[in-house]
């Protein structure tokens, strides 16, 4: 995940090295003004589902994509789960420490840049007034 605070960019990662799925809803669309077989009769529409941020992460921007737990994605994707308390459980699920973040570099900016040294720290000593998400001490200040 990305996020921002100030214009500063941080690399937010899962603590336990898991991988970061998030939670999203689709539909097709049927454009009844086309007739049947016509290719372009059928839309598709995404979304990624938001949500308050995780404590911590918080400090980096009041909201954030909602993050599924390795056990909760066939039931998320399971196209018969209709139970409304299920899925305000998982809207309401947080666990605090599951995420951690460090500031990088502002190169991640522009899209002429890669690779992995774009999620590497950015040095204290570069950074003045930005917010440590993990402690909420203010760094380079």
């Amino acid at each position: 995940m990305a996020g921002l605070t100030d214009g500063q960019p941080f690399f937010i990662h899962r603590a336990d090295g898991d991988p970061v799925a998030f939670a999203g809803l689709y539909e097709f669309w049927r454009d009844k003004d086309l007739p049947d077989g016509d290719p372009g009769a059928w839309l598709t529409s995404f979304t990624i589902i938001t949500t308050a941020a995780d404590p911590g992460m918080d400090r980096i921007h009041d909201r954030q994509p909602l993050v599924l737990e390795r056990g909760q994605w066939e039931q998320w994707l399971d196209p018969d789960e209709k139970d409304p308390g299920y899925v305000q459980g998982v809207l309401d699920f947080a666990d605090p420490g599951r995420f951690e973040a460090h500031p990088v570099s502002r190169a991640v900016g522009s899209t002429g840049n890669n690779g992995p040294t774009l999620v590497e720290p950015v040095p204290a000593s570069e950074l003045e007034g930005v917010v440590d998400p993990m402690t909420g001490e203010v760094i380079g200040a």
